[in-house]
């Protein structure tokens, strides 16, 4: 029984250490969330952090303050869907597809 709990211990090590490099490693990654047809540009990396933001100048010169706003919302939520879709298929790899609570 012992032996059996070590060597769960110890698997669950290795999967803690495999959890880890894979944060460490989204950190590197980006994505890329759009809106207006890339007037408003956000890159996030696979940890949700915003990297960069680019607004197109005419977004800016419409005055349309509320229209932008509306842009870089969308932008904003694109750009972390596709972070929270790359941190999941890159957390599937380590889990075999089955993620923790």
């Amino acid at each position: 029984m012992a032996k059996n709990m070590a060597k769960m211990l110890k698997e669950a090590q290795k999967l803690e250490k495999r959890f880890s490099e894979v944060r460490q490693s989204l950190i590197e990654m980006r994505v890329e969330g759009s809106a207006g047809g890339g007037v408003v540009r956000v890159e996030m990396n696979g940890q949700r952090d915003v990297v960069s933001l680019t607004v197109a100048p005419e977004a800016i010169e419409s005055g349309d303050t509320e229209m932008l706003e509306d842009l870089l919302v969308s932008a904003l939520r694109d750009a972390k869907q596709k972070s929270d879709e790359l941190a999941a298929r890159e957390m599937g790899k380590v889990t075999g597809g089955m993620m923790p609570p």
